[in-house]
């Protein structure tokens, strides 16, 4: 996981992403991409109240709680929606998406995209 983040950080500012979107359940993944100090905001979407607010202490974390869609895309859609709304990205924007969040309890896949927001 650490790996995985601290490319996603360096994949990120080399592109000079607009943010970095995490999708995890227990926070590990954000508090391993705040650790990596990247140039961009990192935007954390979990379900969990006491995760979010576990997240509001790290550095350049932005913490969002939202349900999550058994379909990851359906995720990455719905936030590319909502950030949009706030302003936080526009359409054309490039995002590094990083998850680890578990389709069914038993598998575990652990993924990095680059993205741009439609």
């Amino acid at each position: 996981s650490e790996e995985i983040c601290a490319s996603a950080a360096l994949m990120a500012n080399k592109l000079h992403a607009t943010a970095i979107f995490v999708y995890t359940r227990r926070g590990y993944m954000a508090h391993f991409l705040s650790r990596c100090r990247p140039d961009c905001p990192v935007f954390a979407f979990t379900n969990d109240q006491g995760v979010r607010q576990r997240l509001n202490m790290r550095w350049g974390i932005l913490p969002f709680r939202m349900p999550f869609a058994p379909d990851p895309e359906d995720n990455v859609r719905r936030t590319f929606q909502l950030m949009k709304q706030h302003g936080f990205v526009r359409e054309g924007d490039l995002v590094v998406v990083v998850s680890d969040l578990r389709p069914r309890e038993e598998d575990i896949i652990r993924s990095v995209q680059v993205r741009r927001v439609q």
